[in-house]
């Protein structure tokens, strides 16, 4: 059975900064939750974001288009997308697609939180 659970918190380190825990697969059935819940935190002008994928086990081409069609909206508004935990057979698809280029990846979400204040 697929399923995906998404919560959404504020990180401890930064607090301008949301995280995303993300657990199960984002494919075509629970994309459109995912790109919900994404579209609350654009009106609560929340544009800086770590995805936690630590427990996150598959991500579909629509999954990746989610994500993908966010990015020019949040920096846009000063906002970027981290990736953080990312599982090795996640990862060879982001090499594949080449989101490694877009969206900067990190071991820990506390690394990803870091890099927002850096800026």
């Amino acid at each position: 059975m697929k399923y995906l659970k998404l919560k959404i918190r504020t990180a401890m380190a930064n607090t301008a900064v949301s995280v995303m825990d993300m657990d199960g697969e984002l494919d075509i059935i629970s994309a459109p939750d995912f790109a919900a819940l994404l579209q609350d935190l654009f009106q609560q002008k929340r544009y800086k974001l770590v995805l936690n994928m630590k427990n996150l086990v598959y991500i579909s081409s629509t999954g990746f288009g989610e994500i993908h069609s966010v990015i020019q909206e949040v920096k846009k508004n000063k906002g970027d997308i981290k990736f953080a935990h990312v599982n090795p057979d996640i990862y060879e698809v982001i090499e594949m697609l080449e989101f490694h280029k877009l969206f900067q990846i990190f071991k820990t979400e506390d690394e990803a939180v870091r890099e927002f204040s850096k800026k």
